[in-house]
């Protein structure tokens, strides 16, 4: 039997009533860019969609001071950090971390790097994770917020984070659950889930520390494939981008005037 093309605007069509049955109904115009335009094309949104929940996870096995991986927190802080620069009059950010230990904190100086400012942060230390389930829901709803953190250790059932992505919606606020790869189960309520990992970063020009290199995975997207990246950040910008592929390997040999010359690029 011959396949007859569907026209594009029956796709789309079918696209949005699967957005409604899922109750995934925000416009697809609300989006934020990640920088790269290689990522923001692979989401079927052409960006970050915003006002619903994301699942960001740190893969391997090594933990900041808050028990959470470090990539995986940092790249969540530039996300928050640019939402808060987009809605200005809505800029203050909440994040929900419930006190598993004593020294359980965020490290201020790290986050101003990567543009994201104490003064508009609100850093909420619940007893436990139900508590910080409810502080997440309540500022998702809240007109004043831009973005809500939870970073949970303990893994959630869909119903819990249904509740998260409702909230969203309602609240039109961007939420962002922050939890270790033990936790995550295979189902979730979230659009997207990313998995962070840290990488050696490329040797310097000058002499000092390179920049921070990550390995990001779009892990589940709704409408899309998964697909993976290494990127770094860069100060000067603030913003991240792709990493050259060339500063992984050396150009081959090649002949100038009967020498043998081999060419080495770097960062």
């Amino acid at each position: 039997m011959a396949e007859v093309p569907v026209p594009p605007a029956n796709l789309k069509a079918l696209r949005h009533h699967i957005q409604a049955i899922e109750g995934f109904t925000r416009t697809t115009e609300a989006v934020l860019s990640l920088g790269p335009v290689e990522i923001d094309q692979a989401l079927p949104w052409g960006g970050l969609p915003l006002f619903c929940l994301h699942h960001v996870v740190g893969s391997g096995e090594a933990f900041g001071r808050s028990g959470f991986s470090p990539p995986a927190t940092a790249f969540v802080a530039t996300l928050v950090a640019r939402l808060k620069e987009r809605f200005k009059e809505r800029g203050t950010v909440v994040w929900c971390l419930p006190r598993y230990q004593a020294a359980d904190n965020l490290y201020g100086p790290a986050l101003a790097m990567l543009g994201l400012d104490e003064k508009d942060l609100i850093l909420a230390k619940t007893k436990n994770e139900t508590e910080a389930l409810w502080t997440m829901e309540e500022a998702l709803g809240c007109a004043d917020v831009s973005a809500v953190v939870g970073a949970l250790a303990a893994p959630l059932n869909l119903t819990a984070e249904r509740r998260l992505q409702l909230a969203a919606e309602r609240g039109r606020t961007t939420g962002f659950l922050l939890q270790p790869s033990a936790a995550v189960t295979t189902s979730t309520a979230a659009v997207t889930r990313w998995r962070v990992g840290s990488l050696p970063s490329a040797a310097p020009a000058w002499a000092g520390l390179g920049r921070p290199r990550w390995s990001l995975t779009l892990d589940r997207c709704r409408q899309g494939n998964t697909r993976s990246w290494i990127v770094e950040w860069c100060d000067e910008t603030r913003n991240l981008r792709l990493a050259t592929p060339l500063r992984h390997r050396s150009v081959d040999p090649v002949a100038v005037g009967g020498t043998v010359i081999s060419l080495r690029f770097v960062a």
